[in-house]
């Protein structure tokens, strides 16, 4: 494994996230410029996820077929410029358009990264997985506290950093990807001629990937619709000030960073799915805890650990996906990696409907069979064979 190549993917992960994580910083804001309902904010993340979820396992699917890695800097771009259109428009109806299109930034970016991690990977696929996760991490991590630093003070006008900055990032990707898919190549037919690749005949499980889905559903739901409202959580019901609540979810993110690549470890260690299992283990309890905190004191280790478990567990899903679809990774990582990060968003303006008319913290109860169905599906997958 080229580490200089995964790390310059991991990168490339970090800005194409951070571009999407700004929304859920920004909502306030937003709420308020346009006079917003939580419905309709939660319409905002809908629209940031709903084509993107048709999107991700059919780009997936296409990158099987017909792999063009330059899709990544694509993806870089969409994003970041449209990113920087939500600070220009004027209106809802503009911002909905702004929201849709970074989800298909998205959307193009993650079935390619993955792909070609995985290739680069060689025999430490968890481990590799883990760092391009990161990156994603990273990304959720930064984008919210730039962002609501940027439109707080200066003005969401300012948010044209975040286009300028992608610009120039996808330029230099899309001239450094023929030599990484090179690379790529190179490593494949070295580890094959040397037998550390199993000459096994490929073959989807669609069973067990099918479990697998049900788990990155109850995952997803849980995280997505938990980072929409966090800012909105902290102000409404811990009477916190939207600084706080910005900075509330970088933490969430920034837990991330630490315990992704652990989960990687982990994976490669004990298998992707006993980790999993773990994780969703320590998932439940704070999903039912955290919509009862009545302060920063309860909803702060609630959170914590909630963003803990979710990245120990986010490499090893992943690496199952990707080890269930062994002849299909292009689709697997377009579900994996990037429809498990948005197909939840499909739930906020429901949660946001339940939260006007009963109040967020009641609302966030909606959470908690999703979460408890996932772990209870979690504990039937099945180590994949050791290629890794």
């Amino acid at each position: 494994m080229k580490k200089s190549y995964v790390y310059f993917i991991t990168l490339s992960h970090m800005i194409n996230d951070s571009c999407q994580s700004i929304l859920p910083a920004l909502l306030p804001l937003f709420i308020y410029t346009y006079g917003l309902t939580l419905e309709q904010a939660g319409l905002l993340i809908l629209a940031n996820t709903a084509l993107s979820s048709l999107l991700q396992p059919l780009l997936g699917y296409v990158s099987d077929k017909l792999s063009e890695p330059r899709l990544i800097a694509l993806g870089v771009l969409l994003s970041a410029c449209s990113t920087g259109a939500m600070g220009l428009v004027d209106s809802y109806p503009a911002l909905l358009v702004c929201s849709t299109m970074a989800g298909v930034g998205s959307a193009v970016f993650h079935p390619e990264g993955a792909k070609i991690v995985n290739r680069l990977a060689g025999t430490n696929k968890g481990k590799a997985m883990g760092t391009f996760a990161i990156g994603g991490s990273s990304g959720f991590a930064i984008g919210p506290i730039f962002a609501a630093a940027i439109a707080y003070n200066i003005g969401p006008s300012g948010l044209v950093a975040f286009t300028v900055f992608g610009l120039i990032w996808s330029i230099v990707l899309f001239f450094m990807m023929p030599r990484i898919v090179n690379h790529a190549n190179t490593l494949q037919h070295s580890l094959a001629a040397k037998n550390d690749l199993p000459k096994r005949e490929l073959t989807n499980n669609w069973k067990y990937f099918g479990l697998l889905f049900l788990v990155i559903l109850a995952q997803s739901v849980n995280f997505r619709v938990m980072n929409a409202f966090i800012p909105i959580f902290w102000i409404r019901e811990l009477g916190a000030s939207p600084e706080q609540g910005s900075f509330a979810l970088t933490v969430f993110f920034t837990i991330g960073i630490f315990t992704t690549y652990i989960g990687g470890i982990l994976a490669d260690r004990f298998g992707p799915a006993r980790t999993v299992k773990w994780s969703l283990l320590l998932w439940l309890p704070a999903a039912i805890i955290f919509p009862h905190s009545t302060s920063m004191w309860m909803a702060f280790p609630a959170m914590f650990c909630v963003g803990v478990a979710k990245a120990l567990g986010y490499s090893p899903v992943v690496v199952l996906g990707q080890s269930y679809l062994a002849k299909s990774i292009g689709f697997a990582s377009g579900i994996t990696f990037g429809l498990s990060m948005t197909i939840g968003g499909l739930v906020a303006p429901l949660v946001g409907k339940l939260a006007d008319a009963y109040g967020l913290a009641h609302a966030l109860n909606v959470l908690i069979p999703f979460m408890a169905i996932g772990a209870i599906v979690a504990f039937f997958l099945k180590e994949p064979e050791k290629e890794y």
